[in-house]
């Protein structure tokens, strides 16, 4: 082998180890749930920050790199984003530097970094998949942008982060946005995040209490499409406005409607106490009613 080729492998092979080990010291193994767990990472020197689907219970420890376990305090999570911040006591390492929105692109190198339940660290390289504009999760939450990375994830890596040739910050790898694939939650979306989580513990969304599913109308009723109400929650927003099962909704707050997204895309923090009209369909019919928009519990999708 040419011996240049060679030292340049083995000084990349070096570098590589170097920024698993400088990220790395930042990760801790996360155990919040019966299974397997998962790891987080030092958002800041007293905050954990890791997949809100693998904490299920308040009653989380985490392992350091050197294996030492320490209880942490759910301080405050978001199931729309996937993201929970847990509190410890004793001063972590100083977090990672993020990366800009404008410094993740598509093709660069990109490095998971996790730990076991023994405060082992594990890795994964790739490079990063996709890049694209802001969207939102089927749950309601707001992403900055749409990052997924091209490398295996393995159980424990829900939480942990994922890390730019530089050692930045790209964001948090999870499972728990898709059901089939592993995505990334943007840097910014976590500041964005543990900042209204720190001033409230949840993030607010309006909610209308009802489960719905689209629905492709026939022509006698108009065609396009709407949302069906499959089922009104007792005393839930909907149900106070006079909205019943079997309802078909066509337009809400002045917007039309015609799947669940639709729905979503109204029901922002900003929704709250407001009234709104809700254009429906019932038996056929045409009726206009008027929701006073709650905010959704924690355990609730619309």
């Amino acid at each position: 082998m040419d011996t240049s080729l060679s030292g340049a492998l083995a000084a990349l092979s070096n570098d590589l180890a170097t920024l698993v080990e400088t990220a790395g010291a930042t990760v801790v193994a996360v155990e919040g749930r019966d299974r397997i767990g998962s790891s987080g990472f030092f958002l800041r020197t007293d905050t954990v920050v890791t997949a809100d689907h693998a904490v299920e219970s308040n009653d989380v420890q985490i392992v350091y790199p050197d294996g030492r376990t320490a209880p942490a305090r759910v301080t405050g999570r978001d199931p729309a984003t996937d993201v929970a911040l847990l509190t410890v006591d004793s001063a972590g390492p100083t977090p990672l530097v993020h990366a800009g929105s404008s410094d993740v692109h598509t093709g660069a190198i990109a490095l998971a970094v996790a730990r076991d339940d023994d405060g082992d660290i594990e890795a994964a390289m790739g490079i990063v998949g996709t890049v694209s504009g802001a969207w939102r999760t089927w749950r309601g939450g707001d992403m900055d942008s749409f990052i997924r990375a091209d490398l295996s994830l393995y159980p424990r890596f829900s939480g942990s982060p994922l890390v730019d040739a530089a050692g930045r910050l790209i964001g948090m790898n999870t499972w728990g946005l898709s059901r089939r694939q592993a995505l990334v939650v943007p840097a910014a979306t976590i500041r964005r995040i543990s900042d209204a989580l720190g001033s409230r513990g949840r993030i607010a969304r309006g909610y209308l209490g009802i489960a719905m599913q689209g629905i492709e109308l026939p022509a006698g009723w108009g065609g396009g499409s709407g949302v069906i109400a499959l089922g009104v929650a007792p005393d839930g927003p909907a149900a106070r406005a006079g909205l019943i099962v079997g309802d078909i909704i066509t337009a809400l707050a002045g917007r039309r409607i015609g799947d669940s997204d639709d729905v979503q895309s109204v029901l922002d923090a900003g929704s709250v106490g407001t009234s709104a009209a809700v254009g429906l369909l019932r038996g056929g019919k045409p009726l206009e009613l008027n929701v006073t928009i709650g905010e959704r519990p924690s355990s609730d999708d619309e």
